[in-house]
């Protein structure tokens, strides 16, 4: 079964459809000048630095740092942090942040898709608002590659947003991902995400629990 899902991800990493999607997250962060530094107002936020700690976790992984609000909110906070996105962009305005706080983070320029961590890398690894824009097969194997490169004991802590189409021309791919076709969205993945399908993600995992959100939204909590 992983096999074929592998191929599959293989297969959509290395199509039109993803190098687009690529495409969208740097067109979409190069019309971006200065990095968001007010944090945003999220009920969970307060909950990650606690729920680390609870763990024992010093070193975390930031997936989709985008310009680097949760590694700096994470790094003021003590912990070691990596910021990790697809977009050259966003890793540059990351990069100004920190150097402007005095923070030692490490930024990176990298695909969440295509990792390449040595195993048992990070004490955590966190990601907000980021899986819905990967397709259910590209989660499913995204999130197996992850638990290998956190420690015996690891935590992640994610939120799956609810997202809704809005307007815009879009395909459908089989497992219902909308990929954008209109010159505003082109290229990008939004998918919504069942209770029971973020479970079936973490089977492996020891699922610590499923919050539910405004809006729709899910933060996840498990650990290897």
């Amino acid at each position: 079964m992983e096999k074929n899902i592998t191929k599959t991800v293989d297969d959509l990493l290395s199509s039109d459809v993803y190098r687009d999607n690529l495409d969208f997250w740097e067109r979409a962060w190069s019309g971006v000048k200065t990095a968001y530094t007010q944090l945003p107002q999220l009920s969970y936020l307060e909950s990650i630095p606690r729920i680390l700690k609870d763990n024992e976790a010093k070193s975390v992984l930031d997936l989709g740092c985008g310009s680097g609000w949760l590694s700096i909110f994470l790094a003021r906070a003590g912990f070691e942090v990596t910021g990790l996105d697809i977009s050259r962009h966003a890793i540059r305005l990351s990069k100004e942040w920190a150097e402007k706080e005095d923070l030692d983070i490490h930024f990176e320029v990298g695909d969440i898709a295509d990792l390449h961590y040595p195993e048992s890398a990070f004490d955590a690894i966190v990601g907000n608002s980021i899986f819905e824009h990967f397709p259910y097969e590209m989660t499913t194997l995204t999130l197996k590659r992850l638990r290998k490169v956190l420690v015996p004991g690891g935590v992640f802590i994610g939120c799956f947003d609810e997202v809704g189409t809005g307007p815009g021309e879009y395909f459908k791919l089989p497992d219902n991902t909308h990929v954008y076709t209109d010159k505003p969205r082109k290229g990008m993945l939004l998918r919504n995400y069942s209770d029971d399908e973020l479970k079936d993600f973490f089977r492996g995992w020891k699922l610590d629990s499923i919050t539910s959100l405004e809006k729709g939204s899910r933060l996840v909590v498990a650990t290897t």
